[in-house]
């Protein structure tokens, strides 16, 4: 790969805008090689640290791959900006989305300048470095349950157990947990979002603009959408209402928020999950049924908890070979909820393979959708199989719990984000009872009257990697479920044309914008009524849960 780099860079530097189209591609398809090259390795490394190990060596390998990717941007600097700049590069095929999108990057950034250089070099030191301490940090959180040092990825789902002398248990475990190294994970956070806003300022840029470059996506659309999600929280105050009268309390504590209306679920078999994903695969497409099954049997699929496996299920994808997913099965309903969605986003990747690797990675937010999207059908392939009303409600409670969460709690954390950017401006420190006032404030707005915030939620922020790994990525959530349901309203429309249209959505990767992609399948996102006949459907499902919540009484 080094030598790849270099040969790129002694061939083309000063020299891109001088290209005819045939040299152009031959340069954009060496520059995918080097990036290519370290993907994989990169991916691999990430793998390994998540799923296996975080030892000493894992994390040398990690930082060497944060060395690595910073020298490559070095060397390469160049590349991308005089792309943009070349005058008439002509018909790029495949590459034609790739060389817009670092026309419009150059056109919003400006020249870059020698601080480019420096701000690349510096990343392993700056942001990188303080991210990757604060994996370790996350990974070392352990959970004495039962006489057991368990992971935060174990402990968690005990939250959605029917015991609540239980749950209340489990959480008392996981403040006890939080407690250690809140100082070091609140100086991490802090360290993140004061190197963010300093490279902004280097920039003049505001601190989610290259997010929102990355997602094709303008400020004033996520602005439109954020309000739309607002315009959403008297149904999460109305839906955790429902739920404290359905389960018999005068009030829930935050321990409370997931646990099940039903109290005889019964634990789901992996074979089980697996034959209920599949079938809402095959009623998407018949062709989705081989897919999903040939990346369940090829062990694409690592879904048993264990100790110093990361707590978040993902899925990721090695250019050129099968998607991996990571979960933590434990038989419950919503870990069949989880492996639709994130069969999804395998499902996506597979298919958008055919593509250049660097017209293959599917927007976030696209991504998002359909994730959204294969999970709903999974929903409906179990409420198909359900009998009864008490059935019933409790998966439709689960269901519109998830999209709830999806909606008003990411549109909550990205308010929470904001918050601590805010904070940092105004006082120059974010400390850790400051940090955890900002967290409860939010929450306390997010979940209403219904719902007691006890006083160790308010560390309970420390534990979220996307906060330290993944700044401003909670938006592309919001945006994901509106747009699923979306989705999930042109497919009833047309169910017999909806498959081959949404077969051509995925294999589509990363070649048009998230609104031609998108706008291909029927949905437009580009304006906000249509955003907010999206979010209708959620107080449609509210008030559907009431009516079957008044056939239990």
């Amino acid at each position: 790969m080094r030598q790849e780099s270099k040969d790129l860079s002694g061939r083309l530097r000063d020299r891109m805008t001088e290209l005819d189209t045939a040299s152009l591609l031959d340069g954009i398809r060496q520059y995918e090689r080097c990036v290519t090259l370290l993907q994989r390795v990169g991916v691999y490394a990430e793998l390994l640290y998540a799923l296996h190990d975080q030892g000493p060596a894992a994390t040398a390998l990690l930082r060497r791959l944060d060395a690595e990717w910073a020298r490559l941007a070095t060397e390469l600097e160049f590349f991308e900006p005089g792309l943009a700049a070349h005058p008439a590069p002509g018909d790029l095929g495949p590459y034609r989305h790739f060389a817009e999108q670092t026309r419009t990057a150059a056109a919003s950034e400006g020249p870059g300048g020698p601080h480019e250089a420096a701000l690349a070099a510096l990343l392993p030191t700056g942001t990188e470095g303080w991210q990757r301490l604060a994996q370790q940090l996350l990974a070392r959180i352990r959970v004495d349950i039962d006489g057991e040092r368990r992971s935060i990825g174990e402990a968690l789902p005990t939250l959605y157990s029917a015991d609540r002398a239980r749950r209340a248990t489990v959480h008392a475990s996981v403040n006890r947990a939080l407690e250690p190294e809140l100082e070091l994970r609140a100086t991490a956070l802090g360290m993140i979002v004061a190197d963010g806003e300093a490279r902004a300022g280097l920039r003049g840029t505001d601190w989610l603009e290259s997010r929102h470059l990355a997602d094709r996506i303008r400020p004033d659309e996520v602005a439109a959408l954020l309000a739309v999600a607002e315009e959403c929280t008297p149904v999460v105050h109305e839906y955790y209402a429902l739920k404290c009268t359905l389960l018999g309390l005068d009030q829930l504590a935050d321990y409370d928020r997931y646990a099940p209306l039903d109290n005889s679920e019964q634990d789901i078999a992996w074979p089980e999950a697996v034959d209920v994903v599949i079938a809402s695969f095959r009623e998407i497409d018949p062709d989705f049924e081989k897919l999903v099954r040939s990346m369940v049997e090829g062990g694409c699929v690592d879904a048993a908890p264990r100790p110093g496996k990361q707590r978040s299920a993902f899925t990721r994808a090695i250019p050129g070979h099968l998607p991996c997913i990571s979960m933590n099965f434990t038989g419950r309903l919503r870990d069949i909820l989880t492996l639709g969605h994130e069969m999804g986003h395998a499902l996506h990747m597979r298919l958008a393979s055919d593509q250049p690797f660097l017209a293959a990675n599917p927007p976030s937010m696209v991504n998002e959708t359909v994730a959204l999207f294969c999970e709903a059908m999974t929903v409906r392939t179990l409420l198909a199989g359900s009998t009864g009303p008490r059935a019933r409600a409790s998966l439709l409670a689960r269901w519109l719990e998830d999209q709830l969460v999806a909606v008003g709690r990411h549109a909550a954390l990205h308010r929470f984000e904001v918050a601590l950017r805010t904070e940092l401006r105004e006082t120059g420190a974010l400390e850790p009872d400051r940090i955890g006032e900002l967290w409860t404030d939010g929450q306390r707005d997010l979940y209403g009257p219904a719902v007691e915030l006890t006083d160790g939620y308010r560390m309970w922020w420390s534990y979220l990697g996307p906060l330290f790994t993944d700044p401003g990525s909670h938006y592309p959530y919001v945006y994901g479920q509106l747009a699923a349901l979306a989705l999930l309203d042109r497919r009833d429309e047309d169910p017999a044309g909806f498959g081959p249209r949404f077969r051509r959505l995925l294999a589509a990767g990363d070649t048009r914008p998230p609104d031609r992609l998108l706008g291909a399948a029927g949905v437009r996102t580009t304006e906000a009524a249509d955003w907010r006949r999206a979010a209708r459907t959620l107080r449609d499902r509210l008030t559907r849960l009431r009516e079957l919540a008044g056939q239990l009484t």
